[in-house]
């Protein structure tokens, strides 16, 4: 086997090692594993300022280190805005999916209504018309039978 053919071979099984971790991972922590870390990491940083502003009367505040964990609860935020965004954005798409479907089927049977001598022949029941007009818009909703009246 050449080197490059077992360093692929390397990297594949290393793939699959990590895949299976994040799976494990993944049904461990119930939901997005960043949202349970962003969670636990500023549970710290709340005890760390607290710890610092304790020790404010014992010497001198350090104020970069307050500075950088200052940094890193924005940039915790910043993530927990940027997924509030994103979920928004996903109803917000579900629901034009929704309106958008809705205001085709609309149209769809307003012309189907005004074609309706083009697509159903006037040999059919009223029943019949009903079934062809379901399948050619592909509707599939269980109709109720009706007493036939000679396709009128």
């Amino acid at each position: 086997m050449s080197d490059s053919t077992a360093s692929q071979h390397e990297a594949m099984a290393e793939v699959r090692r990590v895949v299976a971790e994040a799976k494990e991972l993944n049904g461990v922590a119930e939901g997005a594993l960043t949202d349970k870390l962003a969670t636990w990491v500023a549970g710290r940083y709340a005890i760390a300022t607290r710890q610092l502003a304790a020790d404010d009367g014992h010497g001198p505040v350090d104020w970069n280190l307050l500075r950088a964990m200052c940094h890193d609860v924005v940039d915790l935020r910043r993530g927990d805005h940027s997924a509030e965004w994103l979920r928004i954005e996903r109803e917000r798409l579900e629901m034009e999916r929704a309106e958008q479907k809705e205001h085709l089927e609309k149209q769809f049977w307003i012309w189907a209504k005004e074609n309706r001598g083009k697509i159903c022949p006037p040999t059919l029941t009223a029943h019949e018309r009903e079934e062809r007009l379901h399948e050619i818009l592909g509707i599939s909703e269980p109709s109720a039978p009706r007493t036939q009246n000679n396709g009128k």
